[in-house]
């Protein structure tokens, strides 16, 4: 595993096209929300009271590293709390927020696609429990943005990759950092398949 690099999981659509479990001996695999019901990444963030209590009442924290917001935390659960500067964070955002503070230098966003699909919600657990219906407008992304936008400029000696944008959507207010940049699924495999 190289520890140079973090791999931060969104739910949106983009993030199929990624054998994500195989992410899990490149670097460090930061997940959000249902993931966990598909594997374990090395860290999973959830951070709307449904789904954080789900995880936790599941069994899942005890056996992982899980972290939530202090209000949802279920005593002996064995969730962690998000540090206080991120409990107001979204769930990719919090992910990411924790990646910044890793040792790794380089962060990959995968299925971060803010979007949504034909106006429409963009997540891979809609119509899920906790989850919007499928048929539900595009959620607003200018949180996420704002959220996302702070942890890149506050960190500017790691480079953060928007990896396979949905239909190249990134946002202007990233790509105002010099250490921000987008990249293709190939060369996203290539950077991490040679080291």
């Amino acid at each position: 595993m190289n520890k140079d690099f973090a791999f931060i999981l969104g739910n949106g659509v983009t993030r199929l096209e990624v054998d994500c479990v195989s992410l899990l001996d490149k670097g460090i695999v930061y997940g959000c929300n249902r993931i966990y019901e598909e594997f374990a990444p090395s860290v999973l963030v959830s951070t709307d009271v449904g789904i954080s209590t789900e995880i936790q009442q599941s069994g899942y924290s005890a056996r992982n590293v899980h972290y939530t917001r202090s209000v949802h935390k279920i005593e002996d659960s064995g969730a962690n709390v998000l540090p206080k500067e991120f409990e107001g964070y979204s769930s990719g955002p919090a992910a990411l927020a924790l990646a910044s503070l890793s040792p790794a230098n380089y962060l990959f966003l995968i299925g971060m696609d803010l979007k949504g699909v034909n106006n429409m919600i963009n997540n891979i657990y809609a119509g899920t429990a906790h989850y919007k219906d499928k048929n539900t407008d595009a959620v607003f992304f200018g949180n996420w943005i704002d959220q996302i936008t702070t942890i890149i400029g506050k960190h500017s000696s790691k480079r953060f990759m928007h990896v396979n944008p949905l239909d190249n959507f990134t946002a202007d207010e990233f790509r105002k950092n010099p250490n921000f940049e987008t990249i293709t699924l190939s060369v996203f495999k290539s950077m991490i398949n040679n080291t």
